[in-house]
């Protein structure tokens, strides 16, 4: 992923439990090639029974992720529909703007309306510059059109639930060991590796494909009585 990931450095540490459970190991699969296993690992969101949750680890500020997202979300169309896919902006700075208007805009469910407006901002058009500051980015998310400026205003205003957002998102990718973006985590255990962007695809499917196989129940031996 050398030639993917952005190294950055993370800013807050945290040990695992002293007695993390490790991943199960993934039939067919080797780690260290297809994935790395996140001991004590667990979804960033709760889904329901049987899905599988895929992360993408994001920055708006991240060259490999915009050019990555439209690669991500047509091979997304093509997955089943016990997969759950979701996106968490990376927390290598606290307060970072970009995630502060990101969380903001996901509370105002106004993402599937902003995501590809914000890279193409910060890539193409130089719209937004990457040191934007916090007031530069929330007047760039409320005059987007079809954004609810008051849900996406009162959900920046308020502190306890960012703050509580903003820890989660941090938990989650110090216990990932996340060292950069783009990343993608599988069911909060295994973190997918590859060396181009379509052998991250690649391997994240065959997680997923070796998931459901180790959920399926055994075949039952046949009662029929033998001629």
């Amino acid at each position: 992923m050398r030639t993917l990931m952005l190294v950055l450095t993370l800013l807050l540490a945290s040990a695992l439990p002293v007695h993390a459970q490790p991943a199960p190991a993934l039939r067919g699969l080797t780690e260290g090639v297809q994935y790395t296993a996140i001991e004590g690992g667990k979804p960033f969101r709760q889904q329901g029974p049987g899905k599988i949750e895929i992360v993408e680890v994001f920055s708006y500020t991240c060259p490999h992720c915009a050019y990555f997202q439209p690669k991500l979300e047509a091979w997304q169309a093509t997955l089943p529909k016990s997969v759950a896919v979701s996106y968490m902006h990376a927390a290598f700075q606290p307060e970072d703007p970009f995630m502060l208007g990101y969380l903001a805009a996901d509370a105002a469910r106004a993402v599937p309306l902003t995501h590809h407006r914000m890279f193409a901002a910060v890539h193409e058009t130089g719209e937004m510059p990457r040191n934007a500051t916090l007031q530069q980015v929330t007047s760039f998310y409320l005059r987007l059109p079809g954004v609810n400026g008051k849900a996406f205003s009162a959900a920046l205003a308020d502190q306890t639930g960012m703050t509580r957002k903003m820890q989660a998102a941090r938990d989650f990718q110090v216990r990932s060991n996340i060292p950069g973006t783009p990343a993608l985590i599988v069911d909060g255990r295994y973190m997918v590796l590859g060396n181009s962007y379509e052998s991250l695809l690649g391997n994240t499917r065959k997680i997923i494909d070796a998931i459901t196989a180790s959920r399926k129940p055994a075949g039952k031996a046949s009662t029929k009585p033998r001629s």
